[in-house]
């Protein structure tokens, strides 16, 4: 979709207005399996055998396993939608113009992953800026607990949608 460049300017300033601490809608489950932990592991090169011992040794996802879920929720951002000038939009207008940038993990206070944990992800988006080639950044902060409550990861996931994508 090609857009103006004074519109991808209105839009801009009237998604940092009104999205900035929205929650995402929904949440998003996650379900750990033994065999995708430990190849996530070895795609890695961890060989540590608490990452990818045998399945009856009870292994732990590797930190890196959280980039194996940490995007998931960015679907459910396609599902928001407002009204701007009278007229029904959502907050992607191109779903293909959405980039994953970055990901800050914090494992403070929290249980370790394990084979067959269900994780539940929900999350809601931080502040949104503009660089100066208009592309569109935003934070995502994400809560992931496992089927018992217990908090498994935090993520702060960065975000930039192209101009015309919003």
């Amino acid at each position: 979709m090609k857009m103006d460049p004074e519109e991808i300017k209105k839009n801009a300033e009237f998604l940092i207005n009104r999205v900035s601490g929205m929650e995402i809608p929904g949440s998003v489950r996650f379900r750990c399996k033994y065999k995708h932990m430990v190849r996530f592991a070895k795609c890695f090169g961890i060989e540590d055998p608490k990452y990818v011992g045998p399945e009856e040794s009870e292994i732990i996802a590797c930190p890196a396993f959280a980039n194996a879920f940490s995007a998931k929720l960015y679907v459910n951002m396609a599902t928001i939608s407002f009204e701007q000038d009278g007229k029904k939009r959502g907050f992607l207008l191109d779903y293909k113009k959405l980039l994953h940038a970055a990901n800050e993990y914090d494992w403070e206070g929290c249980v370790k992953i394990k084979p067959g944990d269900v994780l539940t992800i929900n999350g809601e988006i931080g502040n949104l800026w503009v660089n100066e080639k208009m592309r569109l950044f935003g934070e995502i902060f994400q809560t992931v607990k496992n089927q018992n409550g217990e908090l498994v990861c935090k993520v702060k996931s960065i975000a930039t949608i192209a101009p015309g994508g919003y």
